[in-house]
């Protein structure tokens, strides 16, 4: 393969390079690993462009990907010479305003970004971590979600604008990594039952695996994204092609009940919304027409539509609770969820029959 085959765009990074030769040969980030001898946080690093080229890796990725070893260092000095230009033309005051807004320590804590940094080194990473060319991209890119004025006006906006921003893209980083076919809402929509069942299983090494496939199938991405101190979402939901919609979920409450809520809640906005925004799931989000319609999305998901009267009048009873979810065909933990939320019991009867989760639990899940 010639390197003129591989021609970039100017400021796109080696990794975007790399993210379209995986769709077009339907390479997973797994097997690229494998095949480059390393794990699976080098093939993320390169897509983020928080990893450099080395000549050991140039060579590999010749040898398994094509172009020339030389094809991938050009490619590397291209890409950090356009990201110094673009650093240097951000203005001083407003390039320090845009890195107070970052948590640097926590996001390279989690392995996002390098360690923290200031200045014109600070910029860079930013620009870097976001795939922008300035503060303005960035503004425009990761503040604007589902027309929600009454987050964005929040006293609360601004101080969590950047952790929300930095949990939004790392969603979109590892998305870049599941493969899916072409969005489909109407096969999103009849893999609902599939999911419900999936609700019952109690290992998330089982649930996982399968719970992406289905979405993929149906051309979304299924991502778990920690989030970072100052972020609070729960969800998230967003295109991020024409063909392709990501969901993200933070597993932030750690219970069976919320994480699926929260699913079928972020697949309703894509289901009934579509294209139109970004959609963000957080204590912060006001009580929309949206959010209410995917609100009650996610409640006829969890809890049919002709079994409700039956549910509204269920005895706050382990036995009772039991019953009903097997009739159903969910997990006793989203039944509970449901009754505290509607105020059928207190928030603390019945925690029992939820399943929690653990962050080592998650993380072997998802990776």
């Amino acid at each position: 393969m010639s390197d003129d085959s591989f021609r970039p765009d100017w400021f796109s990074k080696p990794g975007d390079t790399l993210a379209a030769i995986m769709s077009s040969r339907e390479l997973t980030a797994n097997v690229l690993a494998e095949k480059l001898s390393c794990d699976v946080s080098t093939v993320r690093g390169l897509l983020a462009g928080s990893l450099l080229i080395s000549e050991d890796l140039a060579f590999r990725l010749a040898d398994v990907v094509g172009g020339t070893t030389c094809f991938w260092h050009k490619r590397q000095s291209a890409y950090e010479e356009a990201l110094a230009r673009a650093a240097v033309a951000v203005p001083r005051d407003k390039g320090q305003a845009w890195l107070k807004k970052i948590p640097f320590k926590d996001i390279a804590l989690y392995g996002w970004t390098d360690k923290p940094t200031r200045g014109l080194d600070g910029v860079k990473s930013c620009l870097a971590y976001f795939g922008v060319t300035g503060p303005d991209e960035w503004e425009e890119r990761y503040t604007n979600f589902a027309g929600d004025v009454a987050f964005r006006t929040s006293p609360s906006f601004e101080s969590k604008i950047g952790p929300l921003s930095a949990w939004l893209r790392q969603g979109e980083i590892q998305a870049a990594l599941v493969q899916c076919a072409p969005w489909n809402p109407d096969l999103l929509r009849s893999a609902i039952l599939d999911l419900r069942r999936l609700t019952k299983a109690k290992s998330l090494t089982y649930v996982v695996p399968r719970l992406r496939n289905v979405c993929a199938a149906a051309g979304v991405a299924v991502v778990c994204v920690r989030t970072p101190a100052g972020c609070r979402a729960s969800g998230a939901a967003r295109f991020v092609a024409a063909e392709k919609a990501i969901v993200i979920l933070s597993f932030r409450h750690l219970s069976d009940d919320h994480v699926w809520f929260t699913l079928f809640h972020e697949m309703g906005h894509l289901i009934l919304h579509g294209r139109s925004s970004t959609f963000v799931d957080a204590d912060e989000t006001s009580p929309s027409e949206r959010e209410t319609e995917a609100n009650a999305f996610a409640a006829s998901a969890i809890i049919p539509l002709d079994r409700y009267e039956e549910f509204m009048s269920l005895r706050p009873r382990t036995e009772n609770v039991v019953r009903f979810a097997v009739s159903i065909g969910v997990s006793p933990g989203l039944i509970v969820g449901q009754m505290q939320h509607l105020g059928m019991i207190g928030r603390n009867q019945l925690n029992f029959l939820k399943r929690r989760f653990v962050w080592d639990e998650i993380s072997a899940a998802f990776d």
